[in-house]
């Protein structure tokens, strides 16, 4: 399948178990925050807005993509630009539709199925993996531009995200690969490889996703 994949259907595939379907469990919590994260990201590789300041500037608000269109046209009805925190905190309440977008998204390029589910009163629709050779291939190049490094600004972007989506776990069972990966990756400084307003929109994304993930992590805990 060589049709490209937008960051935010990348990071939202990655994160589906292999063989039972869902989001892998490690990833539900911070999901959608990494989504929203990624999805601004795909705006700013697409020249539809750009970073000022920590704050997001609309540049154009034409697209082919409805949730794109969606996202721009909630950015061009405020009156003074917002911070990128703002805005990830915002669309979060928009989570419904920003997944299902993702999803249809996916099962367009047919990488994808979607199961209904039911329990008493509550359905969802639970995405099951068709192409499982785009899987391991993405798992692939992403440990390759971790260990053999790249300078593509899409990939340096998409890699800050792995972690905030704790998916290395997933890429790298092996403990001691993991840790070299995760040390690569700090080696790598990605911050200082893309431009300082667009570092400054990923750590605003990985705060986020972290701060939710630990909070869940916390709930957990207290649970068990």
């Amino acid at each position: 399948m060589d049709q490209p994949i937008p960051l935010a259907q990348k990071i939202y595939f990655l994160g589906i178990h292999p063989e039972k379907g869902g989001i892998r469990s490690g990833s539900v919590s911070a999901m959608h925050f990494v989504v929203i994260g990624t999805l601004l990201m795909d705006l700013y590789l697409q020249k539809k807005i750009k970073f000022e300041e920590k704050r997001v500037i609309v540049l154009s608000t034409k697209s082919d993509n409805e949730l794109h269109r969606f996202v721009l046209g909630k950015m061009n009805q405020v009156k003074s630009p917002k911070k990128i925190s703002t805005w990830i905190s915002k669309l979060n309440y928009s989570q419904k539709f920003i997944r299902s977008e993702v999803q249809k998204g996916l099962v367009a390029k047919r990488l994808i199925r979607l199961e209904e589910k039911q329990f008493l009163f509550f359905k969802w629709k639970k995405p099951v993996i068709l192409n499982k050779q785009v899987l391991y291939r993405m798992i692939s190049e992403i440990d390759n531009q971790i260990f053999k490094g790249t300078t593509a600004e899409d990939e340096l972007i998409f890699l800050s995200f792995l972690e905030p989506a704790a998916m290395l776990r997933m890429i790298y069972q092996d403990r001691r690969k993991r840790k070299q990966a995760r040390e690569r990756l700090k080696q790598m400084r990605i911050k200082n490889q893309v431009s300082g307003a667009v570092a400054d929109a990923i750590a605003a994304s990985q705060a986020i996703a972290a701060s939710v993930a630990a909070s869940a992590a916390a709930t957990a805990a207290a649970r068990s």
